[in-house]
């Protein structure tokens, strides 16, 4: 009508954004499944040897490790032998560093839909992400067969671990998702990935308990290094067959929700120039 004045507010808070990012991204969880689908059948399509990788890769790093580690450093697993913690730990491990590795590389490996076609941008990383549980299937699996006859102790605290790899993959697409806006802008970033997830293997509870590290420091080691209280969780439920430290998986929980947050608001900033740069 005539004379009538309508008022328009923008709510341009973060939290307000992110929100708002999250609903369309729900929106999109069709999407996400699809591009995961996609993932899964051109890596194991292109791959010579299949699934096997998923296999051969912790199998590979265990023999290293209770060769050389569990042998000349002759660390310390308590009751369990070190060929069964060092394989509870990497059968994690090597899901979180497969999926933060293809996550960081999903809107670049993506770049020309990202151009052509909308959709949020974070849905290749994501997809990336859900893609590499296959792999942590296929560990899990392998682990079941030969982890009692590596001396793991079997108990129902195997049950959940489920609950731990939702953890995990929470912690992969929260690490992922800053990483694959920076590698758009600076490529440098695909180079230098692979041996920043080195370093982290070696700073992370894989090759050594995390019995290891003082406890005046460890809980100060868990907050800076979150996957250390999730890693830490595997090995003490599918190794030891006991219940986790509860109090180290909170802090890693938590170190997980900050890296979300702060990580996906550098990735909503970055986002609205992507098309133009990649």
């Amino acid at each position: 009508m005539r004379g009538s004045k309508i008022e328009l507010v923008i709510d341009g808070s973060p939290s307000r954004r992110l929100s708002s990012s999250l609903r369309e991204l729900l929106l999109f969880r069709s999407t996400i499944l699809a591009f995961a689908e996609r993932d899964i059948r051109v890596k194991y399509k292109q791959s010579v040897l299949g699934i096997a990788w998923a296999v051969i890769q912790p199998l590979a790093f265990m023999l290293v490790f209770t060769l050389t580690i569990g042998r000349i450093a002759d660390v310390a697993t308590g009751d369990v032998p070190y060929a069964a913690f060092s394989l509870s730990a990497l059968v994690p491990w090597t899901f979180l560093s497969t999926a933060v590795s293809f996550g960081a590389n999903g809107v670049l490996s993506d770049a020309a839909m990202v151009r052509r076609v909308y959709f949020p941008r974070e849905v290749p990383v994501l997809a990336a992400v859900a893609g590499t549980s296959v792999d942590f299937v296929i560990g899990l699996m392998l682990f079941a067969l030969i982890g009692p006859f590596l001396g793991a102790h079997v108990s129902l605290w195997w049950l959940v671990t489920p609950v731990f790899f939702v953890l995990l993959a929470a912690l992969a697409a929260a690490v992922a998702i800053p990483l694959a806006a920076m590698n758009v802008y600076y490529r440098d970033f695909r180079f230098a990935l692979p041996f920043a997830l080195q370093l982290w293997l070696f700073a992370s509870p894989v090759a050594y308990p995390l019995s290891v590290v003082s406890p005046d420091y460890r809980s100060l080691y868990v907050a800076l290094n979150p996957a250390a209280g999730i890693l830490d969780s595997f090995s003490a439920v599918l190794a030891a067959g006991t219940a986790p430290n509860w109090a180290y998986l909170g802090v890693s929980v938590l170190g997980t929700l900050v890296i979300g947050v702060l990580g996906y608001g550098l990735f909503k900033r970055l986002e609205p120039n992507f098309a133009d740069v990649i």
